[in-house]
């Protein structure tokens, strides 16, 4: 047999196949409480931020959330058309700038986004609260550096 190309013993000892196995369970998390709502994980990513970008008065524009959401242009458009076909959001040109689109919420969309946050967090609350408070806070830590050592080589199309 040929040398093994694989750098580990177990691959468990791969801490991107552990992020891989972590990834797919809440993914399958947050599909059972956004499938009740009618929306994906990227559409709510969406909603959601828009939500946050009221709270704090920040831009709703297209470019803002493919910063925040670190969405690709291509993908947050197409999510954005889906969107505006299921009557959630409504796109408009930025009065402040001309070069630039305004996402904002129809009232169907500032219905439903409350309560989607809400399921959303205590999926959330319950997916993580295994970790406890201390180990909980260290995750949260070590994934801040990793998102920041890491964001400069992913490139935003």
């Amino acid at each position: 047999m040929p040398e093994s190309p694989f750098r580990h013993a177990k691959a468990d000892d791969s801490p991107g196949f552990l992020l891989w196995k972590l990834t797919i369970l809440w993914q399958q998390k947050l599909a059972e409480v956004l499938d009740t709502h009618g929306i994906t994980q990227t559409q709510y990513a969406i909603l959601a931020s828009l939500r946050w970008f009221e709270e704090r008065g920040e831009p709703p524009h297209q470019a803002h959330l493919a910063q925040h959401t670190r969405m690709d242009k291509m993908t947050l458009s197409k999510a954005l058309r889906r969107l505006e076909a299921q009557g959630l959001v409504r796109r408009t040109p930025s009065k402040d700038d001309s070069r630039a689109m305004e996402v904002m919420f129809t009232a169907k969309g500032r219905r439903l986004i409350p309560q989607a946050v809400v399921g959303i967090e205590t999926a959330d609350a319950e997916f993580f609260g295994r970790l406890g408070v201390a180990d909980l806070a260290t995750y949260q830590a070590l994934t801040a550096v990793l998102i920041a050592g890491n964001s400069g080589s992913v490139m935003q199309k």
